[in-house]
């Protein structure tokens, strides 16, 4: 199904969760783990993160893994070579543990969004049997996180760089800055426009970025992905920069 080795074992993971459970409770497979294995395997991710914006949601999928059969409750009955190896953490941020699969150290957490309400995604929106994020939240999510860090070097501007491997269409990609800017306001595009910058700016970033995130497109196929979100920015805010 998938050709790295760790996304693989990622993949064993997810086909033993219990996909009905997680959409009762409106929990949705997102991040860049998720982006990466629905577009294409385009770089390496290692952890698994599910988001849920619904406090009952939440509530309750923290009483479920917080008792003492720890996070198993989300699973199947059988778990294979599914095992976990740190104990939960759970607070008003998330619920966070680590798991082995066969011989493979997993980080997997369950994000409270209190920022912005994530959509039911379609039924189409799945990968190996569990539900994602609709393509609108998972570029809503990314541009909110693009905001938080993209002036952080230890992120390798991954934000981005998901965003662009999406192809997002302009509509969508405006509903998503409009969605994010509810939050964040003009920070959205300004920091997007930065982020986009920095690769222009230094000539080796794109380079240290692929490398660092084992990243298989070639480098040209990367960068035009990346123009083409500065040519679908909203036209006023391009305006605004150039005075």
């Amino acid at each position: 199904m998938f050709e790295r080795i760790h996304h693989q074992r990622i993949a064993q993971l997810l086909l033993t969760l219990n996909g009905e459970l997680l959409r009762e409770h409106n929990c949705w497979f997102g991040g860049g783990t998720a982006i990466a294995l629905r577009y294409g395997e385009y770089r390496e991710s290692e952890d698994i993160d599910f988001l849920v914006s619904d406090i009952n949601s939440y509530r309750q999928l923290r009483l479920l893994t917080t008792d003492s059969l720890g996070i198993l409750p989300l699973f199947q009955a059988n778990v294979g070579t599914i095992s976990q190896i740190r104990d939960v953490r759970a607070d008003q941020y998330g619920i966070r543990t680590m798991l082995l699969v066969a011989d493979t150290q997993v980080k997997f957490e369950i994000v409270l969004e209190g920022r912005i309400k994530l959509q039911r995604p379609a039924g189409s929106d799945q990968i190996c049997g569990i539900t994602t994020l609709s393509p609108l939240d998972m570029a809503t999510s990314k541009l909110l996180a693009n905001s938080d860090r993209w002036s952080d070097a230890s992120t390798f501007n991954r934000d981005l760089i998901d965003l662009a491997m999406m192809q997002p269409t302009t509509d969508l990609f405006h509903t998503a800055l409009a969605k994010a800017e509810l939050v964040y306001g003009d920070a959205i595009v300004k920091d997007i426009t930065k982020a986009i910058e920095k690769f222009q700016c230094r000539a080796d970033w794109l380079e240290r970025c692929m490398l660092a995130m084992e990243i298989k497109v070639p480098k040209a196929v990367l960068w035009e992905r990346i123009r083409n979100l500065r040519r679908i920015l909203p036209k006023k805010q391009l305006i605004i920069r150039t005075k």
